[in-house]
């Protein structure tokens, strides 16, 4: 899978594992947001392939490009990106109500969620009265309630402070383990290679930098 930026090719190979964590390193414009945003089809990639199992996501060859909203991935941003003038109940069942969940089984799931992320006191609030670490776990919330396939997080923990730091990695770290699916992070806290099942690649200037490592165009999960 490929794609041209700015000052070099985006050329990657990659493989993840159901359950595994795979953690991606590197400097600040290697390509490695833009990886996660073809992954998960915010972006295009101008040839090669993107298959989760069986599922083919992308493929150039054959005029392949599942829109994102039908990948069922579970997406994670820097800032967490959830709607401001929602509430935490409501962010979190936004993707269920995408989806035509019925409202009896939107509300339970959502529910159990909030429950289990210790949102209960918060749930009828709006987004732009929490933290930056409560409004990550809302994300964290929001991304599990599709049962997603495929987890990606974007640096999630980058404006956290120590305490919300560990609370929001501890309940990544659960979610990966009992959903067994793979997952793939983007950070530069050295101690996130040592908490999860991991595989850590680095990236640089748009290639794994691994001179062994073939590249090919292709990113298989």
């Amino acid at each position: 899978m490929s794609r041209q930026l700015r000052d070099f090719e985006l050329s990657i190979d990659l493989s993840v594992k159901p359950g595994e964590n795979l953690i991606l390193t590197g400097d600040n414009g290697a390509g490695k947001s833009t990886l996660l945003n073809m992954v998960a089809g915010l972006m295009t990639p101008q040839r090669g392939h993107i298959m989760l199992n069986t599922t083919t996501f992308f493929d150039s060859a054959r005029k392949i490009n599942i829109p994102p909203e039908e990948r069922r991935i579970g997406y994670i941003f820097q800032n967490a990106a959830i709607f401001p003038h929602l509430t935490v109940a409501e962010n979190i069942a936004y993707g269920l109500r995408a989806m035509g969940m019925g409202k009896p089984s939107r509300e339970k799931k959502v529910n159990g969620l909030i429950e289990q992320l210790k949102l209960d006191h918060l749930k009828n609030y709006k987004a732009d009265q929490l933290s930056g670490g409560q409004k990550q776990l809302v994300a964290l919330g929001r991304a599990i309630a599709i049962d997603p396939v495929l987890l990606l997080l974007d640096e999630p923990y980058k404006a956290l402070d120590s305490t919300m730091y560990t609370v929001v990695r501890g309940y990544i770290h659960e979610v990966v383990r009992s959903l067994d699916i793979p997952c793939i992070l983007v950070t530069h806290q050295d101690s996130d290679h040592d908490i999860m099942n991991s595989r850590t690649c680095r990236i640089h200037e748009g290639k794994i930098a691994d001179p062994d490592r073939p590249e090919k165009e292709t990113i298989q999960l």
